[in-house]
């Protein structure tokens, strides 16, 4: 009977230790599993992380070549600005040469040159620029000054803004004396410079050619970006 006694101990014994493993395997495993939630959502974290970085970095690159783009672009049309000034007869062919860059579509007279630009009189007011420029004497070159530079909005919706627009404008010119002011939207610096010289336009034509020509003013100020997919320029004068 005691030998009986003592192999029903045992086996409660070993059952009870079973019962001890089994909890011990059910909580590795829900500690396992635990681990695995943890590191899935770390894993998610890390993803969201390296993509919202990835997106900075790629704002932050498109930043940067826009902004590349603007200052060659001051650069480069203030440049060619003052070759213009310092010997106007010379740019007169040049304006002739781009005769052949204007055609019709639908009835109207398009200047087609990398870019497509609307003209209003088209070859007549190439040749009427062209003829000013052969009668126009060497000028000083114009100077970059920072303080007369009229600032482009942040963003599109400002930029459409008038009235925002008007105040800055109107704000800036009172302080520094500025003489002219006009926008240009054509982002090639030397297409820019040749459609503003022949200023083709049926608002005010030959404004900005009288600007850029005009031997009384000593600074210019540009300021240039893209707004949106829209590349925008402001030019200001001043003596």
């Amino acid at each position: 009977m005691g030998g009986c006694n003592c192999l029903e101990k045992r086996t409660e014994e070993e059952n009870e230790i079973k019962k001890d493993d089994n909890v011990i395997e059910t909580k590795e495993t829900e500690i396992y599993n635990t681990f695995e939630e943890n590191e899935y959502e770390n894993c998610l974290v890390d993803e969201k992380f390296e993509v919202e970085e990835e997106i900075t970095n790629l704002e932050s690159n498109i930043q940067n070549e826009n902004q590349q783009q603007s200052n060659k672009f001051n650069n480069t049309t203030l440049e060619i600005i003052n070759q213009i000034r310092k010997n106007p007869p010379n740019y007169a062919q040049k304006v002739l040469d781009n005769i052949k860059y204007i055609m019709e579509e639908d009835g109207k007279k398009i200047f087609k040159r990398k870019i497509k630009v609307l003209l209003n009189k088209g070859e007549e007011a190439f040749r009427e620029a062209a003829s000013e420029l052969k009668n126009t004497t060497p000028m000083n070159e114009l100077v970059m000054k920072p303080q007369i530079i009229i600032p482009l909005p942040e963003t599109e919706d400002e930029m459409k803004d008038n009235l925002i627009l008007r105040n800055k404008v109107n704000r800036i010119r009172e302080e520094h004396n500025i003489n002219v002011y006009f926008k240009n939207m054509i982002k090639n610096p030397e297409v820019a410079v040749l459609l503003l010289i022949v200023d083709d336009s049926s608002n005010n034509p030959g404004k900005k050619r009288k600007a850029i020509l005009n031997p009384d003013f000593r600074k210019i100020g540009i300021d240039s970006r893209f707004l949106g997919s829209v590349f925008v320029s402001h030019f200001s004068f001043s003596k």
